[in-house]
This record gives C-alpha cells, sequence and structure tokens, in this order.
C-alpha cells in the first residue's frame, strides 16, 4: 500500500524541481510551482530531539487539532484500527472566505536506519462527515531523520492546494505560513526553544 501511494504522490508531482524559496526561524523552505496547478512546498528543519520523540507527535493523529490549533478547527480519526488512518480536518479560513476541510488518509512507516515516513493523500468516501469547502486534492509526506542521539532532521513537504481560487497575495501568504507553522507547532508540542524572527 505504501508502494501505491508513494507511486500516486510521484504522478501528482511530476517530478517537481524545488528551488529555494526563503528562510525562517530556523526553517529552510523551498518551492516547486506548477503552470498546473497548486506548488508543492517543502520545508526542512533540524530539531535538538531524536527522531522518536519527533515521531510520536506526529503520529498522534487524534491530536492533531490541539497541535495545529487555531488553524485547525477540527480533526476527528474517522477510521484508525489499521493502515491507512482516516481523518477528516476542518481549517479556519478568514472571512469572507468560508472553512475548508478534506478527508485525508494517513499512512506511517519506519525506515531503514531509524528513520520514519508519515504520508498522506485525500481519501474522502460517500457518507464521510462534511464542513465548509472540500479541498479535493491533498498529499503530501513528512520525513524524520535521525542526525544523532538528541539531533533529527524534519521534512515536511505537501500541496499547496487551498480549496478554491484566492488573490495571489493570499496563496503566496498561506504558503509562507504554513511551513514554518508546522516546524514551530512541533517544536513547542517538544518544549524545545522557538527560533526568533
Amino acid at each position: 500500500m505504501i508502494a501505491l501511494l508513494l507511486y500516486g504522490m510521484a504522478a501528482l508531482l511530476g517530478e517537481p524541481r524545488f528551488e529555494p524559496w526563503f528562510a525562517e526561524r530556523g526553517v529552510e523552505v523551498s518551492i516547486a510551482r506548477s503552470a498546473a496547478g497548486a506548488p508543492w512546498i517543502r520545508a526542512a528543519a533540524e530539531l535538538p530531539t531524536n527522531a522518536e520523540r519527533v515521531h510520536a507527535i506526529l503520529a498522534n493523529l487524534a491530536m492533531y487539532r490541539e497541535l495545529f490549533a487555531p488553524i485547525v478547527m477540527r480533526s476527528d480519526v474517522l477510521e484508525g484500527s489499521s493502515a491507512p488512518v482516516r481523518v477528516h480536518f476542518v481549517w479556519d479560513y478568514p472571512f469572507p472566505f468560508r472553512n475548508r476541510d478534506a478527508v485525508v488518509a494517513y499512512w506511517d512507516e519506519s525506515l531503514p536506519g531509524a528513520g520514519f515516513r508519515i504520508s498522506w493523500r485525500d481519501d474522502a468516501r460517500p457518507g464521510d462527515p462534511s464542513s465548509g469547502v472540500r479541498i479535493s486534492h491533498v498529499a503530501g509526506e513528512t520525513l524524520i531523520e535521525p542526525l544523532g542521539p538528541e539531533q533529527s532532521r524534519l521534512t515536511y513537504s505537501y500541496l499547496g492546494d487551498l480549496g478554491g481560487r484566492f488573490p495571489r497575495s493570499l496563496q503566496e501568504r498561506a504558503w509562507r505560513k504554513e511551513p514554518v507553522g508546522y516546524v514551530l507547532a512541533v517544536r513547542r508540542r517538544l518544549g524545545l526553544p522557538v527560533p526568533p524572527k
């Protein structure tokens, strides 16, 4: 199943060419723009803690609302007894826009060398809950790699589909905020200091 998911992600990615975009608060962000749709965005950061601790935070999908609040308004695990784990998310969008939602399937795997990969893609089915505007294209992965006994590298890659048409300035602001916010949320949850602006 993991191989199928990765194959699907590669097809969606179309071999993206990530280019450095910006660095903020210890997070290096790159972007792969596409003329055909939303860009792929990648954030990378080193964390002064072991990979197992980082993985424990990100593998706990039931806690995502708490971890990523206030932007994530709801995260309800719909199916979680085996892979994939399906989660219904609702994201808070500013007025005058309607909130967005998606049903997302997650896979969690251990990698050789004590690393981890958490992958996801959209997986809406008839009868799933719905709230706001459905984001139909969701995909990404987080890689957690050990760099030493108390050092790890977190790489978060995702498709930047916002679920509709927005002014370019709002898109750019959302794409810049999300990857840094993701890494900082993990740092806070781990009790690690947040680098200054």
